[in-house]
């Protein structure tokens, strides 16, 4: 089968992850990233004031970028086009790739409905009823889609095997990857504020990957513990994997109760020390597979961090239980996908042998 992968290409992002997984199923794959003929939105002031101010790029680029999309889904003819997010597709360019026989579905990684503005945009919104189906990430999603269109349901993240595995550590990265906590993640003030509680209460070796961390105020006791601003592949898994416990926080704008992070810690056999959300809840046992704190309490996350850097046979049973617990889950990319091919071969029977009223 030939499929179309619309969306960011860049690599272990999660449209590369979905645009592998389906290859190493044996389908054929066309990535197109959706910043393709977009690329100076970065380096022009008035394109990114442009796009910052209105929630929107310039008809005449948004225009050259479809037509590029449209060039390649005519030459490469797929059956399923996947876009992800489709922050630059309207619902008549929607319309357009259905009519042209191709199952069009929309896989979104952010909330539809975020209270981040950088997270969706109006004709996003407005092309909610275009698409033969809705995959959405965020479980409330699902009731806000549907009055709009009824064909939507949950997608949870995933991991991918061949990145979120455990990674051996060479003996000159030790340092590196060897601390008592880690965190992997873009930079909130929320998060910081925690993380910087933390450290200032539990001495350890501590060490917070990510972007943006530059906006941390100059005395933030957390700037000694900033480590590389983008963790790809085997350094990603080495992160998850070599610190005695792994952080996992969630972003309250896009009404987070998991993240992509809550199934890659354990895959990459790290523990998992997340915030608690009756989510988390159904997919780890809380002491057993992994620990859980509330995130309005400090004093509950410092103590756990506390209990479980003297606990080492404690913490290597949760390591283990919460890594065969995701193995167990059927959390991959390949699970989702099989999920999404299924409901494709439903939709088409649908259409070929319609239901006599």
């Amino acid at each position: 089968m030939r499929l179309l992968v619309y969306g960011d290409a860049s690599p272990a992002s999660g449209g590369w992850c979905y645009a592998e997984t389906l290859r190493d199923m044996g389908h054929e794959v066309l990535r197109f990233p959706d910043d393709r003929t977009l690329e100076h939105y970065r380096s022009s002031l008035p394109r990114r004031f442009y796009r910052k101010l209105f929630r929107k790029i310039w008809e005449s680029d948004r225009r050259r970028h479809l037509h590029l999309l449209q060039e390649e889904v005519r030459r490469f003819r797929p059956e399923i086009i996947i876009i992800l997010k489709g922050l630059h597709l309207t619902a008549t360019d929607v319309h357009l790739l259905r009519r042209a026989g191709h199952w069009v579905c929309n896989v979104n990684h952010d909330d539809f409905f975020s209270a981040n503005r950088n997270n969706w945009s109006p004709i996003q919104r407005q092309a909610i009823p275009a698409y033969d189906f809705i995959f959405t990430t965020r479980e409330v999603n699902v009731e806000e889609v549907r009055p709009f269109n009824p064909n939507v349901e949950f997608f949870p993240f995933a991991c991918y095997p061949r990145i979120h595995k455990p990674e051996p550590i060479p003996s000159q990265e030790c340092q590196l990857w060897n601390v008592d906590a880690v965190f992997v993640g873009t930079y909130e003030s929320p998060r910081a504020k925690l993380l910087e509680q933390l450290v200032q209460t539990v001495p350890a070796k501590y060490a917070v990957h990510g972007a943006q961390w530059h906006r941390l105020k100059p005395g933030s006791a957390l700037r000694q513990y900033l480590g590389l601003p983008d963790l790809r592949f085997e350094r990603l898994a080495r992160a998850l994997g070599g610190a005695k416990l792994a952080l996992g926080f969630l972003r309250k704008e896009n009404r987070d109760d998991y993240t992509q992070r809550t199934f890659e810690i354990p895959a990459c056999n790290g523990l998992l020390l997340a915030e608690r959300t009756a989510r988390h809840a159904r997919y780890y046992r809380e002491g057993i597979e992994a620990e859980f704190f509330d995130p309005g309490s400090p004093e509950e996350l410092c103590q756990k961090v506390t209990d479980l850097l003297k606990a080492s046979e404690r913490r290597e049973r949760i390591r283990q239980a919460g890594h065969e617990a995701v193995l167990r889950g059927r959390h991959t990319y390949r699970d989702r996908l099989e999920r999404l091919l299924e409901v494709y071969e439903s939709t088409r029977r649908k259409r070929l042998h319609p239901v006599s009223q």
